[in-house]
């Protein structure tokens, strides 16, 4: 009778994973009715860095404009910590991830061509506000940001602008 209810239970946790593999694919009309008839979530869906996994990584850059001319993009990073001491405190990896939440949150926005409300949400706000302070080392007229991503899924590394700010007159702020 043992025998019976572990040959049972094993069977059970076959098909289980069985289903869980090909959960995992979702594609097709199988898994859509796979996810709908099974309760409660019973059947996982491994996503590394949940929900879904990051594919690209977003960077934000600037350039300004000293006598007319602008000069080439720079990226706004705050670097890392020490490795002695990053297991106790890491800034630099909070400012980064800061940065990359108000990087998300402007994507998700989405203004349409022409919509200039996107100018005063708190994303947009902030990241110039991180530009600015990146920038006040240099005596620029005027500075502009860009959100863009990259990505190394493909044989050759994917650069892809996202967003393109307007340009910012920096003369009369001391």
């Amino acid at each position: 009778m043992s025998d019976l209810r572990f040959a049972a239970l094993a069977a059970i946790f076959v098909l289980w994973w069985a289903i869980s593999a090909v959960n995992q694919l979702r594609t097709g009309a199988l898994t859509v009715r796979l996810r709908r008839r099974i309760p409660f979530g019973l059947i996982p869906i491994w996503t590394f860095f949940a929900p879904n996994p990051a594919r690209a990584d977003f960077r934000l850059v600037w350039r300004g404009e000293s006598e007319d001319r602008w000069t080439g993009w720079q990226e706004v990073h705050f670097g890392f910590a020490s490795p002695s001491s990053r297991w106790l405190i890491n800034r630099q990896l909070v400012q980064n991830k800061a940065v990359t939440d108000l990087v998300g949150t402007l994507q998700r926005m989405r203004p349409e061509p022409g919509d200039r409300t996107v100018l005063l949400s708190s994303a947009y706000l902030s990241l110039l506000n991180l530009v600015t302070i990146d920038a006040c080392q240099g005596d620029y007229q005027a500075i502009q940001f860009a959100i863009i991503t990259t990505s190394n899924h493909a044989p050759q590394r994917l650069i892809k602008a996202l967003f393109l700010s307007e340009v910012h007159s920096t003369t009369g702020a001391s």
